[in-house]
């Protein structure tokens, strides 16, 4: 892990902080702030979010893109051994 490229690092920060950011961090202040769950006159519930769900997928789909991404990029940049093994 200390060889780390800048594409690395781009990678594990930028795409691993907003997978993270989406999922933890939003869920975490999504509850401790205690958005509502209120009721209708039919018994459904509703799920009132601080950050809308369309939002927070937006942002763990981002970060899944640049994951992706990167795994496209070190296929393409990482040459196949050529030592044969006997």
């Amino acid at each position: 892990m200390h060889d780390l490229t800048t594409a690395d690092r781009i990678a594990l920060y930028a795409g691993g902080g907003l997978v993270l950011l989406g999922t933890f961090v939003i869920g975490l202040l999504d509850m401790l702030l205690g958005a509502g769950h209120s009721v209708t006159g039919d018994g459904q519930i509703v799920h009132d979010a601080l950050v809308p769900l369309p939002y927070r997928s937006y942002i763990i789909l981002a970060g899944l893109l640049i994951w992706g991404l990167y795994a496209v990029y070190r296929l393409a940049a990482t040459q196949p051994a050529t030592g044969r093994a006997a």
